[in-house]
């Protein structure tokens, strides 16, 4: 009975993506729920790698689910800014009492990439940032 608590909690903690296209700002809106870690970056790298192909204005990864943010996530937000920084702007959003909101704050990763706390204030925002 202890492994299948166990399994159902690697599920709960697994990330999940989402990516959905905003009509009215021309932007995508990448959003994640779980844990961006070591065994979930790679996933995470994939999903902005592929929105960034398809060369929006903007790109707003949204963290407001994400339950826990290491120096793997961290990364793939800085190989995102890089990255999109020619031909997308990209923003980032988190809950402010957030432990991704903390990492990207305690690291100074918010003075690379704009951090919201809304995808609202995200895509309202101007585009010179």
């Amino acid at each position: 009975m202890n492994d299948d608590l166990a399994d159902r909690t690697q599920l709960d903690d697994a990330l999940r993506i989402s990516l959905r296209a905003e009509e009215s700002s021309a932007a995508l809106v990448l959003a994640a729920a779980g844990e961006v870690d070591l065994l979930t970056a790679e996933q995470l790298a994939d999903a902005v790698t592929a929105a960034l192909v398809r060369r929006p204005p903007m790109l707003v990864i949204d963290l407001t689910a994400v339950t826990f943010l290491d120096s793997s996530g961290l990364s793939v937000l800085a190989q995102a800014h890089t990255t999109g920084s020619q031909d997308t702007t990209v923003r980032v959003v988190t809950a402010e009492d957030s432990l991704a909101h903390r990492a990207i704050t305690l690291t100074g990763m918010d003075r690379l990439l704009p951090v919201f706390t809304s995808c609202a204030d995200a895509l309202a925002a101007a585009r010179t940032r």
